[in-house]
């Protein structure tokens, strides 16, 4: 699924029944389109390029309510048309894989006749170990190791299992559930998060924003977004993290003391578990223009 404006492929992987894009996509203004393949395919906004400002709508909407807010990951079923609307958004890449339609079907369930409830779940694919795994493979494409496309269709199977699994959950538990945060109260989180001025926040300073206990935020906001509170923060800093790697020359401790770790060796640590390379490494490929995102 593509965007507002005409894109450019920058990498392409084909490993028999997973192909794998790098897309860029310049900056646009609003837009509605409609998309309609004969393969089923996710869509992946990496972590650093803020939120996907569209809204989607499975099917033929009936008025503007039918549309849904579109997470990072969007997965399309074959064969069923999305309406998109977006007040548009600045220059981005995205990351797009793509299955075969009988292997995925059998696999997930998931086809052209998909429930309510699949549907909503595709728009904005929650699940922790799925983003995950979209997000490895978001770095993998960036290297050039020899083991690369074998990591790639490794992980291209990987993905395929967990979306297996995920939609097993949402056939037992539904998508729609009570005890989930409201928008306005995850916006106002992501808005505390997106402010690099102030400290980290603590899990009882964004439960005070959003109205609510420090318990309740946490069993509410991983009905809604299925992830911990915790992971949600560190993702956002370690996405921050990132862009000021690559972009500043600020030094490693420095960046580590700003996002609130008292020692260098723990942030190292911390980030080489999301990104697979220490700090440093990351910045040199940086320097060398060999990232990916």
């Amino acid at each position: 699924m593509q965007g507002g404006g005409p894109a450019t492929l920058d990498v392409k992987f084909d490993v028999g029944d997973f192909q794998l894009e790098v897309m860029s996509q310049p900056g646009t203004g609003p837009f509605t389109r409609t998309h309609l393949l004969d393969y089923p395919a996710i869509t992946y906004l990496p972590t650093g390029q803020g939120e996907d400002p569209s809204r989607g709508c499975f099917g033929q909407p009936e008025s503007h309510r039918s549309f849904m807010p579109l997470g990072a990951a969007v997965l399309v079923p074959a064969n069923v048309p999305i309406h998109v609307m977006s007040s548009g958004f600045s220059d981005r890449r995205l990351l797009i894989c793509r299955f075969e339609a009988g292997f995925f079907e059998q696999l997930t369930g998931v086809s052209a006749n998909a429930s309510g409830d699949e549907l909503a779940a595709c728009s904005d694919v929650r699940d922790p170990s799925v983003l995950a795994t979209l997000e490895r493979l978001s770095i993998e494409v960036g290297r050039t190791s020899a083991g690369r496309d074998m990591m790639v269709r490794g992980l291209g199977m990987v993905l395929l299992a967990e979306l297996t699994r995920h939609f097993e959950t949402v056939r037992e538990r539904g998508f729609h559930r009570a005890g989930t945060l409201a928008p306005w109260q995850l916006k106002r989180i992501d808005q505390r998060l997106a402010d690099e001025s102030r400290p980290v926040p603590s899990v009882s300073e964004l439960a005070s924003l959003c109205g609510i206990g420090r318990r309740h935020l946490m069993r509410a906001f991983k009905a809604t977004r299925g992830s911990t509170v915790m992971d949600h923060v560190e993702r956002t800093l370690f996405a921050r993290a990132a862009r000021m790697l690559g972009e500043t020359s600020i030094p490693v401790k420095s960046l580590a003391v700003s996002l609130g770790y008292e020692r260098q060796g723990s942030f190292s640590a911390a980030f080489r578990r999301r990104f697979g390379e220490t700090p440093r490494d990351y910045r040199a490929r940086a320097s060398a223009g060999l990232l990916s995102n």
